[in-house]
Parts: structure tokens; sequence; C-alpha cells
């Protein structure tokens, strides 16, 4: 409580200096933006980037884990943060600005540590202030008002700034740093609401993901739709396909519209990944990086992205969580280990994710993207199988979650070993997903079997499962879409995988008797 206290004073004593009362009461936006980033000119650093977004080291503190050391180097230390201002708020509109720093060091005297600010206008960097007046490795709070304040902010919203060191002889330590800005925001833009009605009692929709020409899921035209349509003998009510991050991580706007162009819903896989390779750690997108705010740019512009397209829209972040083959599963974010996060009665990994979860769509909320139908999907088996990777623990809630959904395959290439039967797989995972939520629909985002496999017959295989979802034997099921694709799986094409209707003619005429003509089956949203 007593930190608590002398953040506040803090706060409030170098809003009234430096920031003259009129301004702050006229200008209704302001930003404490975090560093995002640092780059060592000389020297290095030991520390945590993300122990500099919290103010708690006072007075005589020394825990290193909350605060950054840095180390010079070649005579001195020499490095820059660089801090980026949200979309939402334009570098034209910036009133003010002020720098916060935390520090704690050796006297001025035996070591001067200073500030400085890139004028990105005059290409040079600008000193705003220094550790003067600080006590011997007593932490203290800096503040350095900033003067015509956008000459340091980039076209792009960048804004850098370095600290170095007068000599070699010491470290210096930052527990906080933060730019303070007041900004007059444009008007925001009015929320997008779009809701997906549930289908009338004993109506099912019909989905597609339609394959693409890569494997990475987000290259899908409308070629490769109006041909599973024709195979299937009924349009698809949405269109699925990935968005992967290491492509962009801009909203995908352009495939989204061609969707919504041939009358249908987009419902997008939000992937925050690096690559396409699967079963480790991702380099970039962890969940803990998710978490510390590092990304939280690009999602309130994925998110004002979603809100502009202002109709609707399906998504879901983490598919299939609780497979150890994606980066966002907990294998990967802490496993079960309950000491290194949050709750220490639950895993680490879980939580994690199911925090990740709630920090992006909370991101689409405030950015008035009311339009999406958010989606929690899970595999129909837990991989790794134990206990703390069960998919229970990964759910964000009934107060974020709009739709529960389940994938669940047969063979996936004609070489396995195994021949799953969907109703064997549904069997087991329905209870437990219905179990999560009382009220909440349920899809199954993702079925579909390979041909060629000589365990079993993919016509066979389909149709009893199609019958079964027709038939309601998991009433909560409100609809389905089938993995429409083909993939390599080595130099032999016999050990190609193909679940497209469009190349097996008896596995469409399935889809013709059970879903062309079906009343119950629907191939539009109203």
């Amino acid at each position: 409580m007593l930190r608590v206290r002398f953040t506040q004073s803090i706060f409030l004593v170098a809003l009234a200096v430096f920031f003259p009362l009129t301004d702050a009461l006229a200008a209704n936006g302001a930003l404490a933006l975090p560093p995002a980033s640092i780059k060592h000119l000389k020297g290095g650093a030991r520390g945590n980037l993300s122990a500099l977004k919290l103010r708690d080291q006072n007075f005589y503190d020394d825990n290193p884990a909350r605060y950054v050391s840095l180390l010079p180097g070649r005579g001195k230390y020499d490095g820059y943060r660089e801090y980026r201002m949200p979309v939402a708020a334009a570098p034209a509109s910036v009133r003010a600005m002020r720098v916060e720093v935390n520090f704690n060091g050796p006297s001025p005297a035996k070591q001067a540590w200073s500030w400085s600010l890139y004028n990105w206008n005059a290409s040079r960097w600008v000193r705003v202030g220094g550790n003067a007046g600080s006590a011997e490795w007593e932490w203290k709070t800096l503040v350095f008002a900033i003067p015509n304040p956008r000459r340091f902010i980039s076209a792009d919203g960048r804004i850098r700034q370095r600290v170095v060191s007068s000599n070699a002889r010491y470290e210096g330590r930052m527990d906080y740093e933060a730019v303070h800005l007041l900004y007059t925001p444009a008007a925001p833009p009015a929320p997008a609401s779009a809701s997906i009605p549930l289908p009338p009692a004993g109506r099912l929709y019909h989905g597609v993901y339609p394959g693409g020409r890569t494997g990475e899921e987000d290259d899908i035209r409308l070629a490769d739709l109006t041909a599973y349509d024709a195979a299937a003998g009924k349009t698809a009510a949405w269109v699925y396909f990935s968005d992967n991050w290491y492509h962009g991580r801009a909203f995908p706007t352009s495939t989204a519209a061609w969707i919504r162009r041939a009358g249908r819903v987009p419902y997008i896989r939000l992937m925050l990944r690096s690559d396409p390779d699967g079963g480790r750690a991702d380099p970039v997108f962890t969940l803990a990086r998710i978490l510390s705010g590092a990304f939280d740019n690009d999602l309130h512009g994925w998110c004002a992205g979603a809100r502009d397209f202002r109709t609707r829209l399906i998504a879901e972040y983490g598919v299939e969580v609780n497979g150890e083959w994606f980066p966002w599963n907990g294998k990967w974010n802490g496993g079960g280990i309950r000491t290194g996060y949050g709750d220490p009665a639950q895993p680490d990994g879980p939580e994690r994710f199911r925090d990740a979860y709630r920090h992006i769509i909370q991101i689409c909320r405030d950015e008035g993207a009311n339009n999406i139908t958010w989606v929690f999907h899970v595999n129909d088996g837990d991989w790794p199988q134990v206990n703390w990777n069960r998919f229970e623990n990964y759910y964000p809630g009934d107060e974020y979650i709009d739709w529960l959904a389940v994938s669940s395959y047969g063979a996936q290439t004609p070489s396995d070993d195994y021949w799953p039967v969907f109703r064997e797989s549904m069997d087991a995972v329905y209870p437990r997903i219905a179990a999560l939520s009382p009220a909440k629909p349920i899809i199954v985002a993702e079925f579909g079997v390979t041909n060629g496999n000589p365990l079993g017959s993919q016509p066979q295989w389909a149709r009893a499962a199609l019958t079964d979802l027709i038939n309601l034997r998991w009433p909560r099921v409100v609809g389905f879409s089938w993995w429409n694709e083909r993939w390599q799986n080595d130099n032999n094409p016999a050990h190609d995988t193909d679940m497209r209707l469009q190349a097996n003619p008896a596995l469409a005429r399935v889809f013709q008797l059970l879903v062309r003509g079906n009343i119950n089956v629907l191939g539009t949203i109203p």
C-alpha cells in the first residue's frame, strides 16, 4: 500500500508541475508508453525489459528481478530504448510530453548518467536530463519535461530515448522508464456491432476451410471456395482461414472482403506465430510477451481493422490449444509449473494462455470491435496427455467466449497406422466441452479424413460423421466445417493427404446426399 501511494503521488506532482492544469483538462487522452525494445551501442544489460513497466523499487530496495542493470563497456554505457505510439494516437495530436525514470546508481560526482531524445526533424540527439541530485544507490524518480514534443516523434509514431554514462566504473539501474503523453484524440470511430444468431432448433450451419495453394492456410481463393461449393452441392455459411503473423500483423481485410462479397462470414484463425513450423516454442510471440504488452500496438491496429470491417466476423486465437504442435500450447509457456506466474494453484502454461486470450479480446472490445464472435477451439484429445494440459485449464471464461469449438479428425495421412472413428472421438470430448459452459453453442470447427488409407474408407467415414451431426447426436452442436485440403507429406505422391471433395467423387456424393438438399443444413447465416 505504501508503494502505491508513493507512485501515485509522484504522478500527481509531475502532472501538476509539468503539464499545466488547463492542458490536462483540455486534452482527454493520456498515455504512459513502456519501452518496446532496447539496443546497446556500448555495453549491455542484465534483466528483463518488462521490469521497466512497473515502478516497484523504493529507497534502498534491491531486487534484481525487478529492475534492469545497464552495464558499461569500452569506456561507458551507451544505448537507447524505442517507444511506439498506438495507432489511435496520431503524432500531430500530442500536446505535452514528459519522461519518468526510477533510477539507482552511484553519486553523480562518481558517474553521471544523461538521457536524450532523438529529434527526427534535425536527425540528432537532444539531451533532456540526467541523474543530478540523486543520492548514491538510492532509488530516485527523475522527471524530465520535454518542450516542443512533436519533433521527438517519427511520422510512424516511434520515440527513441538514449541513456549514456560518463565512465565505465559502475552500473546504472532502472526500475521504471516511460514516456508520458497528453494528446487530443480524434473523434473515436463508432463501434461496430454485428452478431451471429444461433440456427433454429434442429438445424446446423455448414462451413468450410476450402484449401489454399501453399498449405499455410492464409492463401485461399474464391476458386477454392466455389470448387468446394460445387462438389458439396451447397454453399458454406462461413469460410475458415488462417491469419499468420509471420506474413504481417494487419487485419486481413483483403481476404475477409472477398469472402463477404461471396455472401459468407469470414472465420479467422488469429495465428500469432513466427513461421509455420510446429512442435516448439515460438521465438517471438510467446504468451509472456503477449501479456507484457509487447504486441499491444499491433493488436490495437488489428482490432481497429476488424471494427472498420463493420460486418460480422468469427475469430479465434489459440486454435487447438491443448495440442503441443502449436506454440501457444502450455508445454512451451511454463507447462505444469505453478510458481512462475499468477495463481500458484493453477499450472502456468494454461493460465498464461487464458490471460493472453482475455487480453486480446479486451483490446478488441476497447477498439469497439463488437462485430466479432469469439471462439475457444480445442482438439478432441489432449497432447501431451497430462492433467495440467486438459483443455478445461485453458478456458478464458463465459464473459469472453461466445462459441466453443472442437477439431476431430480421422486418419490424416495414407500412412497413418490408426483409424480414429468420429463418433468415438466426439462421444469422448463432447461431455467435457459441454461442461465448460452450460449454454454456449458448440461447433465442430474442423473435421476431415484423408483418402487412400488402407485402414478405412473416406466416404464411409464422412457419411457416418455427417449422419451423427445432422441427427443431433450431440445436441448443443450448431455447426460444422469440413477441412477441404490436399498436402504433400514426403516425396512419394502416394503418401499425399487429400481431403478434398472435388478429388473424390464418392466423397462428394456423400455430401450431396446428406448436405445438398437437407433443409436442416444451412448454407447461409441470416
